[in-house]
Formats: C-alpha cells, sequence, structure tokens
C-alpha cells in the first residue's frame, strides 16, 4: 500500500529542517499574476523574484532563467538552451534572435536542445511553449480566475488548496499503478483546474479560457539510413560541443547501452572537456558500470564509479528525503528506495554541475515494438484502449479501464493530429508526445534534479524527427546508432560491449504482447 504525503507533513517538516527548504520543487518556477506571498510556504524567501508587468516570477535558488524585453513582448525561458544549427550558447542571444526573426519563430524553436520552458507575454497575453519532448514538465491552468503556469503540480495545488481529481485519487491507489512509472494519462495532473503541456503544443492564457494548440507536427522525412546518421551525428556533436562550453564541469553519465554508448561516440575530440561517472546501487547497475567502465577505459579516459550504500541508515534524513521526493513527484506513488539513496547520495555534489543524460533518445528506437515483443502492425489509426492498453496493466479492474479510455478518447481527439502526407506511425508519435513527457519528464523534473542540474544532448525536435523517419525494422535494430558509431568513434562497438534493460527480457516482452491483444480484442 501507497504511504501519502499531506501538505501538513511536508510544512511541519520543513518548519523542523530549515536546511531542506530549498529541496522543495527544487528548480522549479511559477509564473502566475495572483497576488502571492513569497515569504512563506512553500517559498520561504529563497527563491529568486522578478515582476514582469501583471506577472509574478517566482524560480528556485538551484534553476536559471533569461529574461529578455523585445519589440513587443517579453521573452522568459526558465531553464537552460542551446542551438547545435547556430551554435549559440547564450540563452539571451537565442530569445533575441526570435524576437527578431522575420517569419514563425517557432523555426527557430525547433532548432534547440536542452530543458526549458519558453513563456512570451505579450499584451496580457502569456504563451507557453516547452522542450522538445517535455523533458522541463510544465502545468498550466487557471483558478479563480488566476493564472498560473508552473514545473509542478503540487505548487499550484498548495499555495490554492486544490483538491485532487476523484479518478486520479483512484488510478494512484491502484494496486499495479506503480508499474510502468507514475505518469497519468492524457494530460492529466492531479487536479482538474491544471493540464500538462504536450510537446509539440503550445499553451495560450490570454482569454477566459486556456487555448492549446499544436505548432509541430512531426513528419516522416525522404531520407536515407546513411543520411539520417550523418546529420544527427553533427546535431549530436555539436551540441556536445556546446555542453562543453557552457558549463564549467560537465559530466557524461556512462552505461553500456545503446544511448549512451552513441552519446560517447559523438563526444569524440571532446573527451578531455568531460568527467565520467557511473553509479551502483544495485546489482543491475554494476553490470551498467562494469560495462561503462571497459568502454571510457577503451577512449583513454577515467570513469568515476559511485558506489551508493544499499540500506536507508547510511543516510541523515533519509525519511524527510522520500517524503520531499514525493511531493515534488505530485504525490502519485512513492519512488523506489535505491533511487531515494541515490538523489540523497547526490545532494549537492560538487564533483560536476551537469550532468549529460540520454533520455529521449528512446524516441527514435521503436519503444513499442521492442516492449511488445518486436511487434510493427499496430493498426492505421490509434483507438483509446490501445492507449490504455499501453499506458499501464489493469487486470481485473474494468471500472478503471474504462475511465481511463474515456480520458484517452479526449485527449486523442483534443491533441492526436497526423501529418497529412508523411505521418510517422502512430504509436511513435504517441510516446514522442504522451509516454515520455508523462513519465519521463515527471521523473527529470521531480526527482533527478532534486540532485543536480541535468541536460539532453538528444531533446531536439529536428534530430527527433531524424530518428523517427527510419524504417521501423531498422529501428528496432538500432540500425542508425550503429551507423552513428561506426562513423564518430569506431573503438566503442570494438569493444563488442552491449548492455540491454534487464527488465525488458523476451519473456516479458512477449506477455506484454499477449496483454496488448487481450485488452485490445475484448469490448469491455
Amino acid at each position: 500500500m501507497n504511504h501519502y504525503v499531506k501538505k501538513e507533513d511536508i510544512q511541519n517538516l520543513l518548519d523542523k529542517h530549515k536546511d531542506l527548504r530549498n529541496k522543495l520543487f527544487c528548480r522549479g518556477y511559477v509564473l502566475t499574476d495572483y497576488n502571492i506571498n513569497d515569504q512563506i510556504y512553500p517559498f520561504y524567501g529563497q527563491w529568486q523574484k522578478e515582476q514582469l508587468g501583471p506577472y509574478t516570477l517566482l524560480v528556485s535558488e538551484k534553476q536559471h532563467y533569461f529574461v529578455y524585453t523585445g519589440k513587443n513582448c517579453i521573452w522568459v525561458l526558465v531553464g537552460h538552451a542551446y542551438n547545435p544549427y547556430t551554435m549559440d550558447k547564450d540563452e539571451i542571444t537565442i530569445l533575441k534572435k526570435m524576437d527578431e526573426f522575420n517569419g514563425d519563430f517557432t523555426e527557430i524553436l525547433n532548432e534547440l536542445t536542452g530543458v526549458f520552458t519558453i513563456h512570451i507575454i505579450k499584451n496580457g497575453r502569456i504563451m507557453v511553449y516547452g522542450d522538445a519532448s517535455g523533458m522541463q514538465s510544465t502545468f498550466v491552468g487557471k483558478v479563480d480566475g488566476k493564472i498560473w503556469v508552473s514545473s509542478h503540480t503540487n505548487l499550484i495545488g498548495d499555495i490554492c488548496n486544490l483538491a485532487w481529481d476523484p479518478y486520479v485519487k483512484n488510478l494512484s491507489r491502484y494496486r499495479f499503478f506503480r508499474l510502468l512509472g507514475n505518469s497519468l494519462p492524457g494530460d492529466l495532473t492531479p487536479y482538474k483546474q491544471i493540464k500538462r503541456l504536450t510537446p509539440n503544443f503550445y499553451a495560450d492564457l490570454g482569454g477566459a479560457d486556456i487555448i492549446i494548440k499544436r505548432f509541430y507536427i512531426p513528419k516522416r522525412l525522404n531520407v536515407t539510413n546513411n543520411e539520417i546518421a550523418d546529420h544527427v551525428a553533427v546535431i549530436l556533436h555539436h551540441n556536445m560541443e556546446l555542453i562543453a562550453k557552457k558549463w564549467e564541469k560537465p559530466a557524461i553519465s556512462c552505461t553500456g547501452g545503446c544511448d549512451s554508448k552513441t552519446t560517447m561516440a559523438c563526444a569524440n575530440g571532446l573527451y578531455d572537456k568531460y568527467l565520467y561517472f557511473s553509479y551502483v546501487s544495485n546489482d543491475s547497475e554494476k553490470v551498467d558500470a562494469d560495462a561503462a567502465n571497459a568502454i571510457v577505459k577503451a577512449l583513454g579516459q577515467k570513469l568515476i564509479i559511485y558506489n551508493i550504500p544499499d540500506n536507508d541508515e547510511a543516510f541523515s534524513d533519509i525519511e524527510e528525503t522520500r517524503d520531499i521526493l514525493m511531493w515534488n513527484n505530485g504525490n502519485l506513488c512513492e519512488n523506489n528506495n535505491n533511487d531515494i539513496r541515490k538523489r540523497k547520495f547526490f545532494e549537492d555534489t560538487e564533483d560536476f554541475d551537469i550532468e549529460v543524460k540520454s533520455w529521449a533518445s528512446e524516441i527514435g528506437r521503436a519503444y513499442y515494438s521492442k516492449r511488445f515483443a518486436n511487434m510493427t502492425n499496430f493498426g492505421r489509426n490509434p483507438t483509446p484502449r490501445k492507449c490504455t492498453a499501453m499506458y499501464k496493466f489493469f487486470l481485473l479492474n474494468r471500472p478503471l479501464v474504462w475511465a481511463t479510455d474515456k480520458v484517452f478518447k479526449k485527449w486523442l481527439s483534443e491533441y492526436f493530429q497526423q501529418d497529412k502526407e508523411n505521418p510517422i506511425d502512430w504509436q511513435e508519435q504517441l510516446f514522442w508526445e504522451f509516454r515520455v513527457p508523462s513519465w519521463n519528464g515527471l521523473v527529470i523534473t521531480g526527482e533527478h534534479r532534486y540532485s543536480f542540474d541535468i541536460t539532453i544532448p538528444y531533446n531536439n525536435r529536428k534530430l527527433l524527427e531524424l530518428l523517427v523517419s527510419a524504417p521501423v525494422e531498422d529501428r528496432i535494430n538500432d540500425t542508425v546508432y550503429k551507423m552513428i558509431r561506426a562513423k564518430m568513434n569506431p573503438k566503442i562497438d570494438k569493444t563488442g560491449i552491449a548492455v540491454t534493460n534487464l527488465k525488458h527480457t523476451e519473456k516479458r516482452a512477449k506477455l506484454e504482447n499477449l496483454y496488448y491483444w487481450v485488452m485490445t480484442h475484448i469490448l469491455i
């Protein structure tokens, strides 16, 4: 049974542990026209504050933000961004170029890599755009006529004393909810008044109602695998070069997996600019660390391996950290114990100032095909039941299945739109626009950035579109990734090291395939 936290528990905890106040909604932010008191919970006078006309911006002391006053509007970027096409690494320069661009500024937005949210304040309106795959979670809503934009749902819920959506409460208490992550279906949050911003959409908060519109439709490009590999390799290498210039002590978290190896290959020529690390908190991570050590050694570099204790007694304030992390993550379900110990272990580390992580890369690796035993035919169109089957394991609770079907039916009608001439496979678009932001983004925003900041060189809209343009069989086999490594640094694959996710076994894939078939063929 899940242990849930209450707002009063968090407030009492921070009353006693003032040193933990900066961990609540760490690297978070809120933008609102509400008359907010930043001297009390949850801010305690520690957050950065800026008045932008009628709007107040509050940003956690560990988060970065940038404001540029343009010709007719104010641009606000929270997080970080860089452009591998123009090699701009400075956010103000990027905002200035978007403001001065003679055309649709989203052409520049689509070139950006990073973990960020951009806000445009113009004539009393706020328009909100997220990064390529929602790696910085962004939530928007109106409560009693006041505008709210934030990285954390509970930040808004705490201030506005919002009550949970009964469906979400019921769902989160389902015994198998923890399986496949703590994401919610569609664009839902625990609160009906607040929605999660979907990648490739922007929110217009100017009128009485929130208007959410698509500004980008992923499409299958008419390119060969060689062209994809060449172009992606250039983008990734430029990103690694920009990261090395942008931060003093960047570090690459290393494994023996496909994404990590490709990142390492594309850092060729820059290896002396980075630190390299792995961590071991359980047996499966030791396999990754040993593989990473061999790869890094083959490149003439040294890997730092952090051995994280496997017991709570090795850490102070571990229970308090557990509650804060759960609250930061939406209070939907408990974090894994070893993940909590990781966050505590790296708390306020000075070994590096940014982690280079490969998440978002899976968008180009046929996730659903691999998960369901290399299935390639998901039908021509998505249905609510297909989405529900991909979302969670609902074994005996049919009312919850029907309720979740309704959520996805609404989400598909409001959000799902494929390119008319050259659409990518619908399940790949679902993965990009739903699965990755609703789970990976939440983990990055609410959990991993508790310890240190993170950048993701794959989180680039044009790069991702290239990757999903490869034939599905090649995406299943990671053909393009192998080609990139062969082009950028063949030493990596010559080590013969290839680590796969231990959770993704052939037996499990077959069972999931059976579950998907049963779920999508039962009419009730």
